[in-house]
């Protein structure tokens, strides 16, 4: 078959992952076109999967956002219009826009088959309608990653869940925690620097905990401002400095190496004051048998289970910092809290979970399975 993948970032964060293994599945039976906004890592990690992929890079490409303007939205007609041309050669069999921000591109004939994977949570009302309706009219076929995401949608009760799974990057290790009396508990958050992804809320949490309870910890944070507001960076730095923390929160930049994230961290903080759609960083951390602590809506509560994680509500800094005080005080846990996250991955987290699920929901019958 002949598929175009329409994607709307370069990097390496969660949705761009899924699309890697998405491509990792479909790439060797059938003829591929990606189609991205510009050049960055994920072009290279796309290349890696096959040189066989087309990947057509067009910085006009139609991507709604946050930031893209009233004058944009009203004129997206013309412009998708405009921009239909790219592809008025060719025939896809289908069409699949990955995220919500690639939606309008829905409506181009290249394709009368099109599907959606909706990874995102739209808290606000009158966007969340606009894109229900996009939704509605545009695509024959809408995926969600998790309850939560298909519940925040307008019309979709016809609507699937696939939950996402990833491929075991431990190389067989076994990553047994066994902590000593003696030992610093490190927690480590991974992600945006960004306060809805919560290392503000951190922040004000471990103001709760005593000296001497600090001093058995420690957090390293992991991740970049977003490139429209850099500022965050620095204002994270000086909101560590102020608190007094600079002894237990240290700032590390974002790395495509998830080995170094994981294979040092004792517990994995996802603490998301969004409503985190499916968390890959909770995949990645049962992977490496890991316990966690993260809010408990959006996607994360669908997964973590009592006897490897600790869910809180967004924004109770008790809350929190008890969780926190829960893996200091019990360091013997943390062991078996990461084999029964590990145990949980296994059984229905691995990439090739995801494969029959994905595959089954988008071919049924038709695909042979490899």
């Amino acid at each position: 078959m002949k598929l175009l993948f329409i994607h709307p970032s370069v990097e390496l964060y969660g949705a761009d992952k899924i699309l890697l293994y998405i491509l990792e599945i479909l790439h060797k039976d059938n003829e591929i076109t990606v189609l991205l906004p510009k050049d960055g890592i994920l072009v290279q990690y796309i290349k890696n999967i096959s040189s066989k992929i087309d990947i057509v890079l067009r910085e006009d490409m139609p991507i709604v956002h946050s930031k893209i303007g009233i004058k944009k939205l009203i004129t997206l007609p013309l412009w998708i219009r405009k921009f239909s041309t790219v592809f008025e050669k060719s025939s896809f069999d289908f069409v699949y826009c990955n995220t919500l921000a690639t939606v309008p591109l829905l409506f181009t004939n290249w394709s009368k088959i099109k599907i959606c994977h909706v990874h995102e949570i739209i808290e606000n009302s009158i966007l969340n309608f606009g894109f229900s309706l996009l939704l509605k009219f545009g695509a024959s076929k809408v995926i969600c990653v998790s309850e939560h995401v298909k519940q925040h949608l307008l019309f979709s009760k016809k609507y699937t869940v696939v939950h996402n799974g990833i491929p075991d990057l431990t190389q067989g290790k076994i990553f047994e925690n066994e902590k000593k009396n003696s030992y610093k508990v490190r927690f480590v958050l991974p992600g945006r620097y960004m306060p809805k992804k919560g290392q503000w809320f951190l922040v004000e949490a471990l103001k709760k905990l005593s000296e001497d309870e600090l001093n058995k910890c420690e957090f390293l944070l992991y991740g970049s401002p977003p490139p429209n507001r850099l500022e965050l960076g620095e204002e994270l730095k000086t909101l560590v400095n102020s608190s007094n923390l600079t002894s237990y929160v240290h700032l590390f930049p974002f790395t495509n190496d998830i080995n170094e994230i994981y294979e040092n961290a004792d517990v994995i903080l996802i603490p998301s004051i969004m409503a985190d759609p499916f968390p890959t960083t909770v995949l990645e951390a049962m992977m490496f048998s890991k316990p966690l602590i993260s809010t408990n809506h959006g996607g994360s509560s669908e997964i973590i289970e009592d006897n490897f994680g600790k869910l809180i509500s967004p924004n109770d800094t008790d809350a929190f910092a008890n969780a926190i005080r829960h893996f200091i005080e019990n360091t013997s846990c943390i062991c078996e809290f990461g084999k029964n996250a590990r145990k949980k991955y296994d059984n229905y987290l691995t990439v090739n979970h995801f494969k029959d699920r994905f595959i089954n929901e988008l071919f049924g019958d038709r695909y042979e399975k490899n």
